[in-house]
């Protein structure tokens, strides 16, 4: 278990490098400047912009001090934000995110998880067909179309709900809009991991022993099934944390959205490699996490 983790935890760095590495030398192969989008500046204050942002350097220079500050959690100085530091900028807008994507992803979970036993262990009858059928519709809708519609139908055909996130309340459609396809697939996941457990043989042998049903499930075959909505779960929870771009525009909420969405609209090259590294690191960490819970939840896996 303990080999297992290093040899992750290796990996996880060696894969942040290359991330850092290829966000930067991409970033900087960009024709453009973010000195030259709001307005015509003369050549000698385009140089002093570039002195003090460091870009009038060797390209090899530029990423080996850059690498250093990184190594710090020091993502430099936004450029369009001027006075803020990027890793400020992150977290101010993580605390938006990152709530909606914690509400997000947790409904997610619970919902997918109780929906999928329940269409397993009443296979074939009309309930299963009915979450069938609605988890099969949610899959085919995008986030962002989904926060449309609930605009449109609780902001303007029956106005009960908040459709800003600055609003007491406003996270309740967010949250639907963003948890609504994992939902779908979690409790398809769900129901096809519980009918292929409930089919062991160890199942039918609890059941030979006199076991009643609530045990067989609840004792056996729930946590057995849990193996493929762990693995799912991990990317899941950070692309909702990370991924709620559009879903923040359409809402108005000032989360990570609306900087990274500013960065790229003005070359903030310092933000668009913030956020792209941060976003890469919670998205490795949630990999790892999941993949030590596999030993907690089916002792079967062996990870050495």
């Amino acid at each position: 278990m303990l080999g297992y983790i290093v040899k992750r935890l290796i990996l996880s760095v060696v894969t942040i490098f290359i991330i850092i590495t290829v966000t930067f030398f991409m970033m900087h192969a960009v024709p453009s400047s973010p000195f030259n989008k709001p307005k015509a500046i003369t050549p000698a204050v385009f140089a002093a912009l570039e002195a003090k942002y460091g870009l009038d350097k060797p390209l090899g220079e530029q990423y080996l001090v850059y690498l250093g500050n990184v190594l710090q959690l020091d993502f430099g100085t936004s450029i369009y934000f001027r006075g803020r530091s990027v890793i400020s900028l992150i977290f101010d807008g993580l605390k938006v995110s990152g709530v909606l994507g914690l509400w997000a992803a947790g409904f997610a979970l619970v919902v997918g998880m109780v929906l999928g036993s329940v269409a397993a262990l009443k296979r074939d009858s009309w309930l299963d067909r009915v979450i069938l059928v609605i988890t099969t519709a949610a899959t085919s809708l995008p986030s962002f179309v989904v926060a449309v519609l609930l605009l449109w139908t609780f902001g303007v055909w029956w106005p009960i709900l908040p459709t800003r996130g600055d609003q007491p309340g406003g996270y309740i459609l967010p949250i639907i809009a963003l948890a609504l396809y994992p939902t779908a697939y979690v409790t398809r996941l769900m129901r096809s991991s519980m009918l292929d457990v409930l089919g062991q043989d160890y199942i039918r042998t609890a059941y030979a022993k006199g076991v009643k049903r609530p045990g067989v499930v609840f004792k056996h075959a729930l946590k057995n099934a849990l193996t493929p909505v762990i693995s799912y779960a991990g990317p899941m929870i950070a692309y909702i944390v990370t991924g709620s771009f559009v879903v923040e525009m359409i809402f108005s909420m000032g989360g990570l959205g609306k900087y990274f969405v500013a960065s790229i609209q003005n070359s903030d090259y310092t933000l668009i490699m913030g956020t792209t590294i941060f976003l890469s690191i919670i998205m490795i960490a949630m990999n790892l996490i999941c993949d030590i819970l596999y030993t907690v939840v089916d002792k079967r896996v062996e990870l050495a």
